[in-house]
Parts: structure tokens; sequence; C-alpha cells
């Protein structure tokens, strides 16, 4: 029997708002912390993730170093309760984070000029087409795993 998905057990409408490459979803900035939330009410811990641009007919030029990382935080020792608990609050709070860490646009300029230039001279707007990978984890005792 093939295992579920961690990312099957958020609302339908929260995954038909993700992009799908490969086995990662992403979704737009302004949907992660809809994520995260989901995430927790649904007994997954976060992970965390990463910034991408996902660029059609061009691919996908990632940030590996924008990024959200709960582990650090959130031992793997702990109660599965509390670290999905944990994982979200830990989780928010990077994510919110960031944007005063980071300006997105440049470093994505920095990282990948190239293809983000190309995407706009292609009509593409660059806050569209930026989106967060984001990595959840089921209970393996639930049949879940990492996607």
């Amino acid at each position: 029997m093939e295992r579920q998905s961690a990312e099957q057990s958020l609302p339908q409408e929260l995954i038909e708002r993700a992009t799908l490459r490969g086995n990662e979803y992403a979704w737009r900035l302004d949907d992660i912390p809809l994520v995260i939330q989901a995430a927790k009410n649904a007994n997954l811990v976060n992970l965390g993730g990463q910034l991408q641009f996902r660029i059609p007919e061009i691919g996908t030029c990632e940030l590996h170093y924008v990024e959200v990382r709960t582990h650090y935080a959130v031992p793997e020792t702990l109660p599965w309760a509390e670290r999905v608990e944990k994982s979200a609050l830990v989780a928010m709070e990077q994510f919110r984070n960031l944007p005063r860490e980071h300006d997105f646009i440049h470093e994505g300029r920095l990282g990948f000029g190239r293809y983000l230039s190309e995407a706009e001279a292609n009509g593409l707007s660059l806050k569209e087409v930026m989106c967060f990978v984001w990595y959840l984890l089921a209970d393996e005792a639930d049949g879940g795993k990492v996607i």
C-alpha cells in the first residue's frame, strides 16, 4: 500500500493553491502562514522550506540560504504533539523575520539575474512566480512521510 504524503492532510483548497514540481509543493508567500497553521491543525511537523522562483519554460531558481529550518530549535526527541506545536511557532517566527533579513527580489536577481530578467522580458511578474517550497512531516505511526 502506498503511503499518503503529508500534504494530503492539508485542506484541499490549500493544496490547490500550491504548485507542484517533482515531489515539492510550493505556495505564494502570503499562503505560508496558512500552510503553517493548517499543518499544525493536521498534526504535522513544519520542517520549513526555501525561497524559489518557479518560472514557466525556464525552471526553478531556488535560493537555499533564504530559508526556514525548524529542526535547530525543535528536537526530534520531543513528544510528537510538542514537535507539532513548537515547529509551528518556530516556523511562523522564522518566516515572518525573513523579509527583515532579505529583500527577496534583490536576492533573486543576485543569484539568478539572467533567468529573472528573461521572465520579466516575457511579461511575468517576479512577485507572481516567487514562492516558498514547504516541507512537512507526518507522524510515522500514522503512515506519513516527509514531503
